[in-house]
């Protein structure tokens, strides 16, 4: 009867412990989008919007621009590819231009948000890659590009 029991014992960590690396898996693998939102004048109609955000999909979403991002991030290596082609078209999927809301001083502003669609477990990177998107995104509207805030030194 002790056999019994021991072997059940046994048993149930075995499920128990698969069904808690199946958990961390899933909830590693759940889709996880990344932004950085560019607020727009609030007047601007609706269609000049949507044609900006496609705009600016259509020109970051340039092999070009993609591989120099690859390169600045050395993203082969951190998303375990053989070479920067992969990287790009990796990226190339995942890239997103939406029009938005963000939060304003004065309340919900509209917005167009540029950013990654990734896994929560990559959430970093594709904050990484947001960021680096918007210094294109600058020099594709011909604007200057706000001021860095230097973190503080600890």
């Amino acid at each position: 009867m002790q056999r019994w029991i021991v072997m059940g014992v046994v048993a149930m960590m075995l499920v128990l412990g698969g069904g808690a690396f199946a958990y961390r898996a899933y909830k590693e693998n759940r889709p996880y989008k990344m932004w950085v939102p560019m607020p727009i004048n609030p007047e601007m109609p609706v269609e000049k919007r949507d044609e900006i955000a496609k705009n600016l999909k259509e020109k970051l979403g340039r092999t070009e621009i993609l591989l120099q991002i690859s390169k600045d991030l050395g993203l082969p290596a951190k998303f375990h590819l053989a070479s920067h082609d992969e990287a790009v078209e990796e990226i190339s999927h995942e890239l997103f231009v939406q029009v938005g809301e963000a939060d304003g001083p004065m309340g919900k502003v509209p917005s167009i948000n540029i950013g990654m669609n990734g896994k929560s477990k990559n959430k970093e990177l594709s904050g990484e890659i947001a960021m680096r998107l918007m210094d294109d995104v600058w020099k594709i509207l011909g604007v200057k590009a706000p001021m860095k805030k230097d973190p503080p030194p600890f």
